[in-house]
């Protein structure tokens, strides 16, 4: 079986999960705290980011290398189009997803939340086992300033962050009317998949409004208020309905 190793709350690791549920797989989570995930990441491969997958004696780091992995290994439902040129599409749209949203969403979103510890601990607790816990509740004005340092957030960076994920939004907005329902070619794949995963967190299309209220730094919400009523809203929740 498969092994995820994984931040549960992050949304690149979410893009792991939907791209290995979709295809049917099995597969255990090893959850990690941040800071001291550095101890288990940096063993294993070059880098000390997560998703990694294990399989047997294999190692695969990222959510778009996994993705690639799974369409290897299990080609059927593929999340990668047949069609070169659709393929190359979907990961033009992979990309951006990375670059124009993933990155500014977690860097913007990041910014709010390490101010309120109330906040901030329940969302990086989240799948911790006790020891964890306790060692990330003791640690985490260090762990604060490692995140704001690792993330490199700062007053200008987070405003610009946040320019360039409305801009992303906006751009998504444009591109849905003539999709088809589906980025690339009428069909799902790993183009929907990525800008939905790297969205998701902000979306949050399988919670309502007042456990958002309740979870979400007050000014974070209150920005999310003045995106939700977007399109590709909309959108991604039917896709998460209809295809995750």
């Amino acid at each position: 079986m498969m092994n995820l190793i994984q931040f549960p709350y992050s949304h690149f690791c979410g893009k792991a999960r939907w791209a290995l549920d979709y295809k049917g797989q099995s597969y255990t989570v090893e959850n990690l705290i941040p800071g001291l995930h550095l101890l288990r990441t940096r063993r294993l491969c070059p880098k000390s980011s997560v998703p990694i997958l294990q399989h047997d004696q294999t190692l695969v780091q990222g959510s778009a290398a996994i993705i690639d992995y799974l369409d290897a290994h299990w080609p059927e439902r593929p999340l990668t189009p047949q069609d070169a040129e659709a393929a190359r599409q979907a990961a033009v749209w992979e990309q951006f997803a990375e670059k124009e949203i993933g990155i500014h969403l977690r860097r913007w979103f990041y910014s709010h939340l390490l101010h309120e510890r109330r906040y901030a601990l329940p969302f990086l607790l989240t799948g911790a086992t006790p020891r964890q816990a306790k060692l990330l509740t003791l640690g985490f004005p260090l762990l604060r300033q490692l995140l704001r340092k690792g993330l490199h957030i700062t007053p200008a960076s987070s405003a610009a962050s946040r320019q360039r994920l409305e801009a992303a939004l906006d751009r998504l907005d444009q591109a849905l009317p003539s999709t088809e329902g589906y980025l690339v070619g009428g069909q799902f794949s790993r183009a929907d998949l990525s800008v939905c995963a790297l969205l998701g967190p902000l979306v949050a299309p399988e919670q309502d409004e007042a456990s958002l209220a309740a979870r979400l730094p007050a000014t974070f919400h209150a920005w999310r208020q003045t995106q939700s009523h977007r399109p590709c809203f909309d959108w991604l929740r039917r896709i998460h309905r209809d295809d995750r």
